[in-house]
Order: C-alpha cells, then sequence, then structure tokens
C-alpha cells in the first residue's frame, strides 16, 4: 500500500520554487510525480494539440523526454505528453483540466487521497495526461481500491510514452498488485444480464473484461428482466480465479415498475444495485420493495428511493436528478447485514453510492444483532467510508431457543465384519466365516440447551450372529496322554446383551434437522457359541468285523454360554424431516466400537464324548476378540416435550 508521503509540496509559485517542488514518495515506492515548472509545463502540454489542431486537425504534443522522479530539480521542464483526441478540445476546458489536477495533487499531498483523486479523476476525464494517470493510480492504492489501481497503472504504460525508469516502477507496482487482485468468472448467466459487484456496475454478461475485484469478500448481484436477481457473496484469493454457477429462474410472482425522470434529464436507472437501463424506464420486477437511484454525467443523480412493485400492476416513480456532491461507503459487520439510508434499503453488504453534502441517517441490521443507527455528515466533493459493527443481541430467538426434554428411539440394522477372539484367528483357507449381522436398539433421553448442545442417558439391547465352518481346532482326552487331536470344528455364535451409557451431541436445523451425537457406556451380555466338530482319535481303533477302523470320530454339538462385558462407544450422524412441531424423522449411520473388559470365552472343563478316547474338553478359546468394530444404520423417530 502506498504510505504517508516523505515531502510536503511546495507551496509557493515562481520559477525558483517551481524548480524545487518535491517527489514525495509512498512507502510502497510509488512516488507522487510533479515535474519542475509543473504548472507552465502541464499548460504548455495542454494548449500545444489546440494550436496545432488549427492548421491540420488533432495532433498529440510532440514528445520531450522527461526527467527521472527521483531528480527533478536537475532536469529541464518536461511535460506529460497528452493523450490523442478524435475532437479538439477547447482552451477553457484544458485550462479546467489543469485546475482540477492542480488542486487534487495538492489534497494528495495533504494526505486527502479520496477528494485529491477525485480532482485527478476529473481531470483526465475532461484531457488525459500521463501524469494525471500515474498519481491518479498512487491515489487509488493507496484507497485500498486495488483492482482500479491495476487498472490504471496499465492505462498509464499503454497510452503514453515513459521513460525506462518509469516503465520499470510502473510494472514493478502492477506486479504487486497481481498479488491483491483476483478475477471473478461468471458462468451460465443469461446472456445479455447486468453485472453488478459491491454496487458497482460491470456491464452485461458475458463481460468483454475480466471481472477484477480487491481479493476478500464481495457482494457479487446479476439481473435480467423477467428474472429473480442472482445474489451470491464470494471470496475471491489475489492472484486467485474464482468460478461462479449462475442461475436465473424466471419470476413466478411480478409486477410493472416505470421510473421516471421528471426534469427530463439523460440518466440511466439503477434498481437494487443494478443499472437496468435508461429513463424513462419500464420493466417486469418481482412483487416487494425495491431501492431505486438515477444516475447521470458527473455528480448528477438521485439518493436511494424505495418503489413497491404490487402483483399484475403497474407501479410508476417519478425522481428529479441533482447535483451529487459526496460519496459514503459503508461496510457492515457482520458482513452480509442489511443497510439503509435515509429509512430507503439499498442492500446486503458492503455499499458505495453519491449521495448529497450535508447529513444523512446510516441504519445496519442483522438477524441476531442489535441493529445500530448513525449520523454520518458528508462534505462536498468528499468520500467517506464507514465501517459498522453491530453487537450480538443475546436475547434474539436466534442465539437463545429456549432449552427442551427430548426422546427418541432408535432401530438400526447391525452389520459386524468379524467378532475377533481365537475362533476368528483360526480360520484358515478351507474356513468360511460368515459377516456378522444382527439389531440393535435404542432409547436416549436428553436435555438440549438453546444453543443446541445436548446431553443425555441411552440405553438399548444387541443381538447379532455369524458363523464359521471347518475353522482348524483341537480337543484334549481326558484320563489318556494329553495329546491334542487335530481336527475342525464349526461354531454358531450369537451375541446378546444391553447397553447403557451416557450422550452428548449437536442438533442443528429447523426443516430439515440433523444430528451429530456420541454416547459412551457399557455392553453386559453373553454370546452363545453352539460348537460341533471331527477330530483324530488319539488311540489305535480296533476293527469290527465287517467294518472298517475308523481314526477319527465326530464330536456332537455342545453350546456354552460365555460371559461377556465391553466399554463402547457409538458415533452417531442423523439427518431428518420435521413431521410436527414436537415430532421429527431422521435417518443416519452409528459406530459401535468395543473394548473387552471381559472376553467371553469357552469354558475349558466342559467334557464332550470323544469315542474311543472316552471325552475330551476343548480348549479354553476366546470366542470374541478384545477390540470389535460394529456399523448400525438405522432410523430414529424423536420426541421433543
Amino acid at each position: 500500500m502506498v504510505g504517508e508521503l516523505e515531502r510536503p509540496l511546495a507551496a509557493r509559485r515562481g520559477p525558483k520554487h517551481d524548480r524545487q517542488a518535491a517527489n514525495p514518495r509512498g512507502r510502497a515506492g510509488a512516488p507522487l510525480r510533479r515535474w519542475p515548472g509543473a504548472t507552465a509545463a502541464l499548460l504548455a502540454t495542454l494548449l500545444a494539440p489546440l494550436s496545432s489542431s488549427a492548421q491540420s486537425g488533432p495532433q498529440p504534443a510532440p514528445e520531450q523526454p522527461a526527467p527521472a522522479p527521483s531528480t527533478p530539480a536537475e532536469a529541464a521542464p518536461a511535460p506529460a505528453r497528452a493523450q490523442s483526441m478524435e475532437v479538439p478540445v477547447s482552451e477553457a476546458v484544458r485550462q479546467e483540466a489543469l485546475m482540477h489536477f492542480e488542486k487534487g495533487f495538492a489534497l494528495l499531498n495533504e494526505g486527502a487521497w479520496s477528494p485529491g483523486l477525485s480532482e485527478l479523476l476529473l481531470s483526465r476525464k475532461l484531457f488525459p495526461t500521463r501524469i494525471a494517470t500515474y498519481n491518479a493510480a498512487v491515489a487509488l492504492r493507496k484507497l485500498q481500491r486495488y483492482d482500479e489501481a491495476l487498472d490504471m497503472f496499465e492505462t498509464y504504460l499503454r497510452d503514453f510514452p515513459v521513460s525506462g525508469e518509469e516503465r520499470e516502477e510502473a510494472l514493478r507496482q502492477i506486479a504487486e498488485l497481481r498479488t491483491l487482485v483476483g478475477t471473478i468468472e461468471l458462468v451460465g448467466a443469461e446472456t445479455g444480464a447486468v453485472i453488478s459487484v459491491d454496487g458497482q456496475d460491470r456491464g452485461q454478461y458475458p463481460p468483454i473484461r475480466p471481472l477484477r475485484v480487491p481479493a476478500g469478500n464481495h457482494m457479487l448481484r446479476v439481473f435480467k428482466e423477467g428474472y429473480d436477481p442472482f445474489v451470491i457473496r464470494v471470496d475471491v484469493a489475489g492472484g486467485q480465479t474464482k468460478n461462479v454457477q449462475v442461475t436465473l429462474r424466471r419470476l413466478a410472482r411480478y409486477g410493472s415498475l416505470r421510473v421516471i425522470e421528471s426534469s427530463g434529464k439523460p440518466v440511466s436507472v439503477s434498481i437494487d444495485g443494478i443499472v437496468v437501463g435508461k429513463a424513462p424506464w419500464t420493466g417486469i420486477l418481482s412483487v416487494g420493495d425495491h431501492e431505486v437511484t438515477l444516475r447521470g454525467e458527473g455528480k448528477v443523480g438521485t439518493q436511494p428511493a424505495s418503489a413497491s412493485v404490487k402483483s399484475q400492476s403497474v407501479t410508476t416513480l417519478s425522481l428529479l436528478a441533482e447535483e451529487l456532491d459526496a460519496v459514503l461507503h459503508v461496510e457492515p459487520v457482520p458482513i452480509g447485514a442489511s443497510v439503509w439510508i435515509n429509512s430507503v434499503k439499498v442492500g446486503d453488504g458492503v455499499w458505495i453510492g453519491r449521495l448529497k453534502q450535508g447529513t444523512h441517517r446510516v441504519e445496519v441490521r442483522a438477524n441476531g444483532y442489535l441493529a445500530d443507527a448513525q449520523s454520518v455528515t458528508l462534505s462536498k466533493g468528499g468520500r467517506q467510508k464507514l465501517r459498522v459493527s453491530l453487537d450480538r443481541d443475546e436475547d434474539a430467538e436466534v442465539w437463545s431457543k429456549p432449552p427442551k426434554l427430548t426422546l427418541d428411539a432408535t432401530a438400526s440394522f447391525l452389520i459386524a465384519p468379524t467378532f475377533g477372539g481365537d475362533l476368528a484367528s483360526g480360520c484358515g483357507e478351507a474356513c468360511e466365516s460368515s459377516i456378522g449381522l444382527g439389531a440393535l436398539g435404542m432409547i436416549h433421553g436428553g436435555y438440549e440447551f438453546g444453543s443446541g448442545f445436548g446431553v443425555g442417558l441411552e440405553a438399548g439391547g444387541i443381538f447379532a450372529v455369524q458363523s464359521l465352518e471347518n475353522r482348524t481346532a483341537s480337543v484334549v482326552p481326558v484320563g489318556v496322554p494329553p495329546v491334542p487331536s487335530a481336527g475342525t470344528a464349526n461354531d454358531a455364535l450369537r451375541l446378546g446383551g444391553f447397553l447403557v451409557g451416557v450422550t452428548a451431541g449437536y442438533h442443528v436445523g429447523e426443516r430439515f434437522p440433523a444430528l451429530f451425537r456420541i454416547g459412551a457406556g457399557a455392553l453386559l451380555g453373553e454370546v452363545r457359541d453352539e460348537r460341533a466338530g471331527t477330530f483324530e482319535l488319539s488311540r489305535t481303533p480296533v476293527a469290527v468285523e465287517g467294518e472298517q477302523a475308523r481314526t477319527t470320530f465326530d464330536a456332537a454339538p455342545q453350546v456354552d454360554f460365555p460371559w461377556a462385558a465391553y466399554i463402547y462407544l457409538d458415533p452417531e450422524v442423523r439427518f431428518g424431516l420435521r413431521l410436527s412441531e414436537r415430532f421429527e424423522l431422521s435417518a443416519g449411520v452409528k459406530l459401535l466400537m468395543l473394548l473387552a473388559l471381559r472376553k467371553p470365552t469357552w469354558d475349558g472343563t466342559r467334557a464332550i464324548p470323544a469315542g474311543i478316547d472316552g471325552v475330551a474338553t476343548y480348549p479354553a478359546e476366546s470366542v470374541m476378540g478384545d477390540f470389535a468394530l460394529m456399523v448400525a444404520p438405522g432410523a430414529s423417530l424423536r420426541y421433543t416435550f
């Protein structure tokens, strides 16, 4: 950003003091430029094309070398060449341009950047010169209007001859500004739709030039007659392009508005911050209140006015355009707050517009915040920026919804990839293991604060089954040498139990609510294991006449009921639909994560028939692991007391 000036401009006039004119510089290295003998030199520049045009039509002033900005006192006067004009400009206009330049330069030197810029821009409009263009670019950067500063520096290099050092300085400024400026790329808008950024007209769609904006947050509006306006707030990063998909929908309810300028002045009509045409103007708009302003040449226009459009009828608004001497820039916080000027709503978010000099009432409103009204006094030719920060209204409904008691019941389908434990570890290539399937039912009771945060209790039941076939297993004969007999076993597992715990969650949304909740507690239950298998005999079998001796025996089905104790966590997310004031239906998914306090383990003392070996026992194997994960998608019905 361009900083404060290093040296004041010599205020006195005369050849001696002209040679000592200062060349102030800002922190960003962009000096304001005023060459020695600036008044006489600029006047010569402005008048030179006039004398030549009297003989042979408009001609640019002859090129003269410009001095380096850092050593103005050592060089001869070297005026900037004026831009070529297709139409000759009168001497009176040129002298007026010179007057506005001198006034603007003096204001910039005093730190009055906004009014000084206004004078320089007016000087450029009357007769563009190199010096006015350069200093206008410096002032725009100082005012943080980075996109306009970038355009002005590019215009400076494109339209005027500059020395090598001046070009180098301008290119450095352009490189820095491009990191502070982003681009908005619009896609899908209707052809001819009008584009507005932060209340400033940016042409029609598709735009001819890139929509450059300073990095930051901006209010984008796209309007076409017969359609609902497209309004969106966009964040644009410096040096980046933000793509915006524009969707314009045809109006469902509409009326007509006719806008007239009562004195017949040529003015453009702006509706809700978007230029829609020239007065008199008639167009179709949505039903409701609209903000209307007129803008003419220079400072001619009207302050914001309100027009109420009624369905299927024509509303006529007659306004008188007059001189608007000041500019007001309102920046509300929060950024989307609505802005009212003299009791007329002018839009949501940042507003920049022309007003009469004098005192105006500015009001900013936002849901959940205390409205703030201020009086601002604008001086003639001034540009004032007003930042209005709203205080949060702690009593507003949006922040302080009443607390409530809630009760909901959830039924879920349960999926468990595996129960884990020793049984799952023994399931090799020949083993077949099914996915665990079951059901989970939970009841939640809670206390929900107005913010949506809530705490509560939960309880429920769980049921799940899983089977393993042909897993590697063994038995140990009893009363014979304790040599394990290898074989295979089939297990049918069934988990059943109760859960109880505490919960914490966040509930948000009205029509389509969402719930984010997590519970923690204990699962107490048992795992029923029905087991059968085929195993080798540990003793040599004796053949029976007519039959072949078997070397294996079939273990008859046995059932064990080992107890299970787990700690659980069950995070869940649910999205729903409000059925009435008290009832809400939702669907979601819960993860049930189990961490063992006591693993369910087969009773290793249980005896089973073992053929000629007599009896045997299965080893004490865990039928569930230290950790188990289950997924439970389901539906829930919630009641609010």
